[in-house]
């Protein structure tokens, strides 16, 4: 390939040279950090399996060093893209107290490099999402005559049809997944209990794009970018109410990046509930007896710093006593299903880390983990199940709504 053809890299050059190889993204630990990196904890942790290594691979990739190969493909793809190592870095801004290194940038843009010039070295399974994207609009395969079944019946507003001020964003994996549509449909449920007039675009939803941009398709996440900002634009709505993390933090940080400028405001679900209970719009009054954890998931803790909103919800619902892990909040170990992470080795890894969240959990003598995530909600429920935990995993939307009724 050649350090000329890294056109990707070469963009966050100056990023990948402000690393000191100071090792504190992978050696850190302190009472509230047990561990920074789930990979290189569930792995035999050699430096490429964490950020130093990788920012290492960068470099000598940039300065033609390192011959690209098969291997290293497979190596760029061993990450989460959870961001904890940001969050630790001791290159800082004097200024902002910032990360210097953006170790999610890196990774993404050799990702990209590597799909652009070697596409016969990237996993086939990625493939697989990536062309489902093209044909379906949606990286699961979910045929667009299917992707509005959890609202049938409900009398929804059809966004494009109807002016709604509000648009429910329900995202592809919630509205592809038998086990997890239900929470679509709990969420319209309360949204009509609390008087909020919304839409939805049902069977027309479009994909936001966060997937195929974790794992490298750059050029097809900025065409559905495109696509979608003159899509919402033109529908009147005023806000986009999101379902799933990994939504949120794409519409909101890397929409902000495109010529277009995306007019609705974005808001997870989450940080629309405590507005709806203080101005009483809603009533949580069904008293339930549970010890609980919430996970914060990466997309909305470390990307946009939501961390108080869920634990105020939580704290709302009669009966639920929350509890905190050691590791908590912006230091939350990563639930393993980021960055394409349940497609890479078929999940194994992604399990294993999601094993080592979910016994975190038990630790503190919680009965459930409580998340506001689809992906965290999948990986962390196969983590429990397969290892006969009796840990109970929860969208923080469950709660809700069963408290409501």
């Amino acid at each position: 390939m050649g350090k000329e053809k890294m056109n990707n890299l070469k963009k966050v050059s100056r990023t990948i040279y402000s690393c000191r190889r100071c090792g504190m993204c992978g050696n850190k630990v302190t009472a509230s950090v047990p561990y920074i990196c789930p990979v290189r904890e569930s792995t035999p942790g050699f430096d490429h399996f964490y950020a130093r290594g990788k920012t290492v691979i960068a470099q000598g990739l940039l300065e033609g060093r390192i011959e690209p190969s098969r291997e290293l493909a497979e190596v760029l793809f061993s990450c989460t893209l959870c961001s904890n190592c940001m969050t630790q870095c001791g290159s800082l801004n004097g200024d902002t107290g910032e990360a210097l290194v953006d170790t999610t940038g890196i990774v993404q843009a050799m990702r990209a490099d590597f799909l652009r010039n070697h596409p016969e070295w990237i996993d086939p399974a990625y493939q697989t999402v990536l062309n489902a994207t093209r044909r379906y609009n949606n990286p699961w395969g979910l045929p667009r005559t299917a992707r509005d079944k959890w609202a049938h019946g409900m009398g929804l507003k059809q966004a494009g049809k109807e002016t709604a001020p509000v648009l429910l964003f329900v995202g592809c994996t919630m509205a592809s997944s038998q086990a997890l549509s239900g929470r679509a449909k709990k969420a319209a449920q309360i949204l009509q209990k609390a008087g909020v007039d919304f839409a939805v675009l049902g069977k027309d939803e479009p994909c936001c794009g966060s997937v195929q941009t974790r794992i490298g398709d750059l050029d097809l996440a900025g065409a559905m970018m495109e696509d979608n900002i003159s899509l919402f634009n033109g529908l009147g709505c005023k806000t986009i109410v999101t379902l799933c993390a990994g939504c949120t933090s794409m519409l909101k940080k890397d929409y902000a990046g495109a010529e277009k400028k995306l007019e609705p405001a974005v808001v997870h679900i989450v940080e629309l509930l405590p507005r709806l209970l203080k101005e009483n719009k809603l009533a949580l009054k069904k008293k339930t007896s549970l010890k609980a954890a919430y996970h914060d998931p990466c997309h909305l803790g470390r990307y946009l710093g939501i961390y108080d909103e869920p634990r105020e919800i939580i704290n709302s619902v009669p009966g639920v006593t929350l509890l905190e892990r050691t590791a908590t909040r912006e230091n939350t170990i990563c639930c393993g299903a980021g960055g394409g992470m349940r497609i890479f080795e078929s999940g194994v890894l992604a399990e294993t880390i999601g094993r080592a969240a979910v016994e975190s959990a038990a630790g503190t003598g919680a009965e459930a983990i409580v998340t506001a995530c689809p992906f965290c909600e999948m990986n962390l429920d196969t983590a429990a199940k397969n290892s006969n935990s009796p840990i109970r995993i929860y969208d923080i939307i469950d709660l809700v709504h069963d408290a409501m009724n």
